[in-house]
């Protein structure tokens, strides 16, 4: 049987029907037999466009693999207020944090599209770290890499305004064309609603400074992507903002 997409329920599936853990980073290192026991022991769950996977101080300790789709952690500090963690898309795994530290769940997580995620039993999980050492190094790495970023958040907070804030988003979100040119894209496009929420701004804010880039011919929108023009020049501006 398959998950009900619309309720979200839960409900568990045939090992053979599931996919592998080993999309997974950390879980590479897992033979198929060990892959096809851990995850007949696992389930599946599918989520619509804005359902929520697990909320704010919920108790629970299920560790997810995303297999499609994106899930977003946000933090909600007011109706309408809200600022975004991180993204996740297929193959990263979500939710360990408490089900290390057998605490409430630091943040929301959500489904901004239609997603599908493996759901990881707590009890499951310490199983995994407890016979496999790799797999408890990979994810100890994972853990440090997002301490890092974390880092790199707060210096932005503390060092940057708003519209440079808003440039080292632009970046961070960004990949490379793949033309073989110097542009950088962000797609699919993202709102200016959500560029607020990643930089802890107003979406008005947002709006006026992207306009300026565009007038600059730094950033241009199209209906598939945001194009970074000239992604040099907005490293530069970060640059300066630093040393200033």
């Amino acid at each position: 049987m398959k998950a009900n997409a619309t309720t979200g329920s839960v409900l568990p599936l045939p090992a053979n029907s599931l996919p592998t853990l080993r999309g997974c980073a950390i879980f590479a290192g897992l033979s198929p037999d060990e892959d096809r026991e851990w995850l007949a022991r696992c389930h599946s769950r599918t989520l619509s466009a804005g359902e929520s996977l697990v909320d704010f101080e919920d108790m629970s300790k299920d560790v997810f693999i995303v297999q499609t789709g994106e899930i977003r952690a946000v933090l909600r500090f007011s109706v309408g207020k809200e600022a975004i963690l991180g993204s996740f898309k297929r193959g990263d795994i979500l939710g360990e944090q408490s089900a290390i530290d057998d605490m409430a769940r630091s943040a929301s997580l959500m489904a901004v599209s239609d997603a599908t995620v493996t759901v990881i039993p707590c009890i499951v999980f310490h199983d995994i770290l407890r016979q496999r050492s790799d797999v408890a190094l990979a994810l100890l790495q994972l853990l440090s890499k997002r301490i890092r970023a974390m880092n790199d958040r707060l210096s932005e907070l503390s060092f940057l305004d708003t519209k440079h804030r808003l440039y080292n988003t632009l970046l961070r979100l960004s990949r490379v064309r793949g033309d073989g040119g110097r542009e950088r894209i962000i797609s699919p496009p993202l709102v200016h609603a959500e560029l607020a929420e990643h930089i802890g701004a107003s979406r008005e804010t947002v709006s006026r400074e992207m306009s300026r880039l565009a007038r600059e011919q730094l950033v241009e929108r199209t209906s598939r992507a945001i194009v970074l023009k000239n992604p040099v020049e907005l490293s530069r501006r970060i640059s300066r903002a630093l040393e200033g």
